[in-house]
């Protein structure tokens, strides 16, 4: 079995650049899955302040949410949100979330608010599923090459 073939992607790109005040989301729903990488990339850009807020929250039925609060960037008991140094600012800048979903509730909303205007994307990749995706749908994906 290789493993880096059994994921799941699921992922959010606006269509266009996010505000310093605007925030871009992601719901996932974890159902088969026990662990999610999340990935929350934003364009190269002037700012050196990564986010004004970054946050997971947790839901059973994909309506009522309620923070993680290790996973809520900046907030009491959560995590620092980094910068990005003066000469990272010329390439893109990435913040992983590693989540044990097990000990979560079956959705996750991952959301973003860039520290100035930017182009971003957030991509959660979905492990150690009960079942391996077998069609490109299961996957999350358009198209599926191995080589």
């Amino acid at each position: 079995m290789i493993h880096s073939q059994n994921h799941k992607v699921v992922a959010e790109l606006p269509s266009a650049a996010v505000g310093a005040t605007a925030t871009a989301t992601l719901t996932i729903d974890t159902i088969g899955y026990d662990h999610a990488s999340v990935s929350v990339v934003r364009a190269s850009n002037a700012s050196t302040v990564f986010a004004n807020a970054v946050k997971v929250e947790e839901s059973d039925d994909n309506s009522s949410y309620s923070n993680v609060t290790a996973l809520v960037g900046g907030g009491t008991g959560g995590f620092s949100i980094p910068a990005v140094t003066a000469a990272g600012t010329a390439s893109a800048a990435i913040l992983k979330l590693d989540i044990d979903t097990k000990a979560k509730k079956r959705y996750l909303k991952v959301s973003y608010t860039p520290g100035a205007s930017a182009t971003v994307a957030i991509v959660a990749r979905l492990g150690r599923g009960e079942e391996s995706p077998v069609t490109v749908a299961d996957a999350g994906v358009i198209g599926r090459v191995v080589g």
